[in-house]
């Protein structure tokens, strides 16, 4: 009878990791960030259609990935038994959203290259793709774990869980941020894609 106990307890611990870091931290305020004004006085060329589909590209691949992240308080059964294979399963889904998100933003359109806000968007999703390392590696300590050995690498698979998802969410923040720089060819394709729009609303 104590079995569905320790999975609710999962349950209860993660649905409330994903309730935190799962939040939008885009501010709701749209005030330009200190950091949109133009370094050479001028406003950035518009971008491309090219452009436009790759940004809302990584938005997209972004939000599958924080929703994949999120799904992982969904994935233990109610009988303990099954937690392992359905962290397990979910994990491969996860690990494949972040090599497609990884994938997309290492290979971004011509004239791009240089745009001041392409590198902390890369930066913040190679932060997301090592925090996932980290969970990937908790996730795998699940499997075959029973009594305490099991609770207690339940314990740091929710810890791991809400390390990602402030990753994730710290991405969604720089792509916000992006959207408000003048200066910037990418801050202006985000901002036209429809898809960055729904993540940082």
């Amino acid at each position: 009878m104590k079995k569905p106990v320790v999975v609710l307890t999962l349950l209860v611990l993660l649905a409330g990791c994903s309730a935190v870091d799962g939040t939008d931290p885009s501010p709701s305020s749209s005030a330009p960030s200190g950091s949109s004004t133009p370094s050479a006085g001028e406003t950035a060329s518009p971008p491309t259609d090219e452009q436009v589909t790759w940004a809302g590209t990584v938005c997209s691949d972004t939000s599958t990935l924080k929703a994949d992240v999120q799904a992982l308080a969904e994935a233990p059964a109610t009988d303990v038994d099954e937690v392992g294979a359905a962290v397990a399963k979910q994990m491969d889904t996860i690990s494949a959203s972040a090599s497609t998100l990884v994938e997309t933003v290492k290979s971004p359109p011509e004239n791009l290259g240089d745009d001041p806000e392409l590198l902390s968007v890369q930066d913040s999703i190679d932060t997301a793709d090592q925090s996932l390392k980290t969970l990937q590696a908790s996730a795998s300590a699940v499997q075959g774990a029973t009594g305490a050995d099991l609770v207690g690498a339940l314990a740091t698979l929710v810890v791991d869980t809400g390390t990602v998802l402030s990753a994730v969410a710290a991405t969604v923040q720089t792509i916000s941020t992006a959207t408000r720089d003048t200066s910037s060819t990418l801050g202006q394709a985000f901002r036209a894609a429809p898809e960055c729009a729904t993540l940082t609303a």
